[in-house]
């Protein structure tokens, strides 16, 4: 009896590691989708992808970036910005909400 007890949570951390695995894939796979680069109000623009969230504040003395997503989003932001009129040199600061490195990475 215990042994079959073993084997069934076994089975079930099994298929629950699968199910977890999946979805993160397909998480991922969104945070590197394209995303065209929008106004959200005033000098806030979103640059990222379609589910990793990059915003730039635009001022005249340089832009301000926040988050910069994933190791492959530099030419999606700098494609993002420059769609918008905006220049990727033109970064004066760097923020990250969290040191994570779906935040930093890029």
């Amino acid at each position: 009896m215990r042994q079959h007890k073993s084997r069934s949570l076994l089975l079930i951390l099994g298929i629950v590691t699968l199910l977890s695995a999946a979805s993160t894939q397909a998480q991922r796979e969104n945070w590197a989708r394209p995303f065209p680069g929008f106004r959200v109000i005033g000098n806030l623009y979103g640059v990222g992808s379609y589910d990793l969230s990059v915003f730039l504040i635009s001022t005249e003395e340089g832009h301000i970036l926040i988050n910069t997503g994933l190791e492959d989003s530099t030419q999606l932001i700098r494609d993002n910005m420059a769609a918008l009129g905006f220049d990727l040199e033109d970064v004066r600061i760097l923020l990250t909400q969290q040191a994570h490195w779906d935040h930093t990475a890029a």
